[in-house]
């Protein structure tokens, strides 16, 4: 069970906005579509109605999916002057860490919104990174979908009561924290509220579904790291803060398996 906790005085009450704004030009856009159940297409970014949407997550998330690790894979850093890709394969002799994240579905009348957080900027691990709310698994942890649970309780406030959790995606292995994440799906009621807690988070924001899957919101971008240049895919979104913020890394690639089981094609990374 997570662990009780009392919030600093300063934690601030975060409510949702359905606000969106179109995010300025990046070089190098990924078309993408969708297919829908009956393997038709349709132009990205056509949305379901709130319960076709709910009814085909609750389908839809539980199945493995085919392809995922190329979409991992896919959204993994490529060295520019090399061309080689940063790989997500755990290699047989090295000891990694268990963890676990919630992806917390927002169920609003107007479509369906991912949560997202912004980490504090002093963090050991993915410091000042978007992320979904999670982390460690602790031994006082019945399973890491308890580990999720608890790590959103603790970063957001979100009460494990008001989360229907529909199902796990294919675990992801995050080589610069060692950790192997197990990622789960859950299902937040309309009009939720979260807590973020000022230590961990530095800001909670949401983007909804149909933005994600619209055909000019994944780009490719190009980003140093230790004196290379990588090019990066990214979800280029716009919050209502009016801040342009990039998923990148593991977030877009557990972003892009949930996103892939509704028939979203991203055409370039896979």
């Amino acid at each position: 069970m997570p662990r009780e906790r009392r919030l600093p005085s300063s934690a601030a009450r975060y409510r949702i906005s359905t606000e969106i704004r179109p995010s300025a030009p990046v070089r190098n856009s990924i078309i993408s579509s969708v297919e829908d159940a009956e393997g038709q297409r349709r132009p990205a970014g056509e949305g379901y109605s709130s319960e076709e949407l709910v009814a085909r997550l609750r389908e839809a998330v539980p199945r493995p999916l085919p392809n995922w690790r190329e979409v991992y894979e896919g959204f993994s850093p490529v060295d520019i002057e090399t061309g080689e890709r940063r790989s997500r394969v755990l290699s047989p002799d090295v000891v990694s860490r268990r963890a676990a994240v919630l992806v917390p579905v927002l169920m609003e009348p107007k479509g369906a919104r991912l949560v997202y957080t912004v980490r504090k900027a002093h963090l050991n691990d993915h410091a000042g990174q978007i992320s979904f709310p999670g982390g460690g698994h602790e031994p006082d942890d019945d399973s890491l979908l308890a580990t999720a649970l608890r790590e959103a309780e603790e970063e957001i406030e979100l009460r494990p009561s008001l989360v229907e959790v529909i199902g796990e995606l294919e675990e992801m292995y995050i080589p610069p924290s060692n950790f192997r994440v197990s990622p789960f799906v859950g299902l937040l009621p309309p009009g939720a509220e979260m807590v973020l807690d000022p230590e961990e988070v530095e800001e909670i924001f949401t983007v909804p579904l149909e933005h994600l899957m619209a055909p000019d919101t994944l780009r490719k971008v190009i980003r140093t790291r230790e004196g290379r240049e990588y090019e990066v895919p990214v979800f280029s979104v716009e919050p209502d803060s009016g801040k342009r913020r990039e998923i990148w890394g593991a977030t877009a690639a557990m972003t892009g398996v949930l996103l892939a089981r509704l028939g979203w094609n991203p055409t370039g990374i896979t």
